[in-house]
């Protein structure tokens, strides 16, 4: 019976067989001889909340996010600030350019095509010598100026408005034209070179 003699074997195992039980919580701390030493060891996340020092960690830390906070909403107000002054800049540099624009280019074109005509299409047009002479001087006056000189020019112009001094040759050459213009029956002007500035 070779069967019985396994049980009694396996029984006499068991009866050797001791059972430990592991150590309790205040057996490791009294073997480790402080509790905050074993409450280290047993915190597996290192956030002990109950250790001393973390509710001002905790306060310092929060405080620095509100200063880091409160100076990135600081910078954005700032920057959104500026890019509003700026548009609005923008906005004013438009409404007083758009027109004196307008009206040089239609002084550019007109001095142009009237130069560029035929010597007997300007005796038509302007009876005298003296006016035809006119014509010539604004030709050539305009196209002195170029494009960056016009601009700069405007913003003279806009300066010496401030400090109310005389008129730029922006605003004296289209009135000259007009006035040459007014002299030929034959051309009609439009509204808008007679608009002033």
């Amino acid at each position: 019976m070779a069967g019985s003699e396994d049980v009694r074997g396996l029984a006499a195992s068991l009866g050797e067989l001791h059972v430990d039980a592991s150590p309790s919580r205040e057996e490791v701390t009294n073997g480790h001889g402080n509790a905050a030493a074993a409450a280290a060891d047993d915190d597996v996340w290192g956030d002990a909340s109950d250790s001393p020092g973390h509710d001002s960690n905790l306060k310092r830390e929060w405080e620095h996010r509100q200063e880091q906070f409160h100076k990135m909403g600081y910078r954005d107000g700032i920057t959104e600030g500026q890019k509003d002054i700026a548009q609005e800049g923008f906005n004013l540099g438009h409404r007083q350019s758009v027109h004196a624009g307008y009206k040089w280019g239609l002084v550019r074109g007109i001095t142009s095509a009237l130069a560029s005509l035929p010597d007997t299409q300007k005796e038509k047009l302007l009876f005298d010598a003296q006016r035809r002479g006119k014509l010539e001087d604004l030709h050539k006056s305009v196209k002195e100026i170029s494009a960056e000189g016009a601009l700069r020019l405007f913003h003279e112009s806009i300066l010496q408005d401030n400090h109310q001094a005389e008129e730029s040759k922006l605003q004296t050459i289209p009135k000259d034209l007009l006035l040459l213009l007014q002299e030929c029956p034959d051309v009609q002007v439009s509204e808008e070179l007679k608009r002033v500035p």
